[in-house]
């Protein structure tokens, strides 16, 4: 690891900003995220200028729009942030969404879904799909191509993408792909990397499992298809997959193991995992050029769909 990649660690051991304790407090975890988060976008990012940002209500969901151009009929990226079903919004993950938009010539949204433990599953699951068909029924006047979206997502969000994949083949809504950003797959949460990247990455196992019991407090939801789309029974007609892992992530199996599971079906997947970098390097892609690297190999996977 560089040198800015050790520093990110060492700020997440003394800082704890997403650790947890018994009786934490909600807001205060937010809170501290969040300033988190602000920081390691200011050290380790830059900022993209894009024609427009505005706010808007999605059928009850809100929603941000990045446009950098007016033209008809673009590319929309339906885009979900992470933070275990229960940190962050759309302005801790804004500097990803501007990327996404300028670099892929496309209107992005993204999802401001309801967070646990306020609103544990399946509301998250609800208001992603809830948006992803306002997106659809307004496509005409976001400028956008309602044949031609994408679902994309980082962590927890990268698990809602993944859902919204299998919902739109479910319910025949056309799709031409997803980004799946060290997503979170199996709720089982007793895969190897679990263990074996547990500890001194930002994303610790001891917060993994306090994240699952905000959002999923039922066992019984825990590995229900809408929860981990590892377990869905039928995979025919999934629209083409890009996973992007870090070697140093306890969630690097389930990417691997859903890209294995995606190709044994049949479905077009592409696979990446990142070495020298941990869970979160999306959002602060300056600690290393291969994290960078990773926004122009999903500008590369969109552009051949």
């Amino acid at each position: 690891m560089n040198w800015k990649t050790k520093l990110v660690l060492l700020f997440a051991k003394l800082q704890k900003p997403i650790s947890v304790e018994d009786g934490v407090d909600i807001m205060a975890l937010r809170k501290k995220s969040s300033n988190a988060s602000k920081l390691g976008v200011k050290l380790f990012d830059k900022n993209v200028n894009i024609a427009t940002t505005y706010d808007a209500i999605a059928n009850g969901v809100p929603v941000r729009i990045y446009k950098n151009s007016e033209a008809k009929n673009q590319r929309v990226i339906v885009f979900y942030h992470g933070g275990g079903f229960v940190l962050y919004d759309v302005s801790s993950h804004d500097n990803c969404c501007r990327k996404l938009c300028k670099m892929n010539n496309s209107i992005v949204v993204s999802v401001d879904y309801r967070l646990a433990p306020e609103c544990p599953f399946p509301a998250a699951h609800e208001d992603a799909f809830t948006a992803l068909q306002w997106v659809r029924e307004n496509a005409e006047q976001l400028g956008a191509n309602a044949s031609d979206m994408i679902v994309a997502g980082d962590s927890a969000g990268g698990n809602l993408a993944a859902c919204m994949a299998h919902r739109c083949r479910k319910e025949n809504i056309p799709l031409k792909g997803q980004v799946l950003v060290y997503p979170w797959i199996d709720g089982k949460l007793n895969n190897p990397s679990i263990k074996t990247n547990g500890e001194g990455y930002l994303l610790e196992k001891r917060t993994m499992f306090w994240f699952q019991q905000q959002y999923t407090p039922r066992p019984e939801d825990h590995c229900v298809p809408e929860v981990s789309p590892c377990y869905e029974s039928d995979f025919t007609g999934l629209a083409p997959a890009f996973i992007l892992t870090a070697a140093y992530d306890p969630l690097l199996d389930d990417g691997v193991n859903y890209f294995h599971q995606l190709q044994a079906a049949g479905i077009k997947a592409t696979y990446k995992c990142y070495p020298e970098l941990f869970h979160g390097f999306f959002n602060i892609p300056g600690i290393d050029p291969v994290a960078i690297q990773s926004y122009t190999d999903i500008q590369l996977f969109l552009a051949e769909l």
